[in-house]
């Protein structure tokens, strides 16, 4: 059972609702996560707006989920392995591709240098992260992606920490964290 309920649509104050709404709209539910976030209506625009600017950057949504797959994994973050797997699996990624995102590892160079960045900056709390850096423009990313992997890190542990904390109830195809 979640220790923070998630909000019911249909009882939320009217900005809340229609903005689970839109995310009802886009996922075809409302996801426990946004739900359990909507307890607070300015941290769900604060969400709701941090993936909607990142959805503009320049890292695709398939690097912005593996990301996500990596990071949820190093943070033990059982909800959001899950819920990330479903999305993967929706943008055509198969089970091997999902996989090695959340083992840090990746078929291009390109990708490979982003998610081990990600992870770098997971496991050393945003520090001692040059090597990694070096080889992410070794690698072909620019100054820009590197700050925005650094976004898709902080945009990731924020539904981490709220699961986490909150011990929401898994919505999604349910997945083990051992690998």
């Amino acid at each position: 059972m979640s220790l923070i309920t998630p909000v019911k649509k249909d009882d939320a104050p009217a900005e809340v609702k229609e903005k689970l709404e839109g995310i009802e709209q886009q996922f075809g539910m409302v996801p426990n996560g946004a739900a359990v976030i909507a307890h607070s209506n300015c941290s769900l625009d604060m969400f709701l707006k941090m993936q909607g600017s990142l959805a503009e950057g320049e890292l695709n949504e398939t690097q912005r989920e593996m990301i996500a797959l990596a990071v949820s994994q190093a943070n033990e973050c059982r909800y959001c392995v899950s819920a990330h797997t479903e999305f993967c699996s929706g943008l055509g990624l198969d089970t091997a591709d999902i996989i090695k995102s959340r083992l840090c590892e990746a078929d291009n160079p390109k990708d490979q240098a982003m998610l081990d960045l990600a992870v770098a900056i997971v496991e050393n709390k945003g520090g001692d992260v040059e090597g990694q850096i070096k080889d992410a423009r070794d690698n072909g990313l620019t100054d820009g992606q590197i700050i925005e992997v650094v976004s898709n890190v902080i945009n990731t542990f924020y539904g981490n920490y709220v699961n986490k904390l909150a011990e929401t109830e898994i919505d999604f195809p349910v997945c083990k964290m051992d690998l």
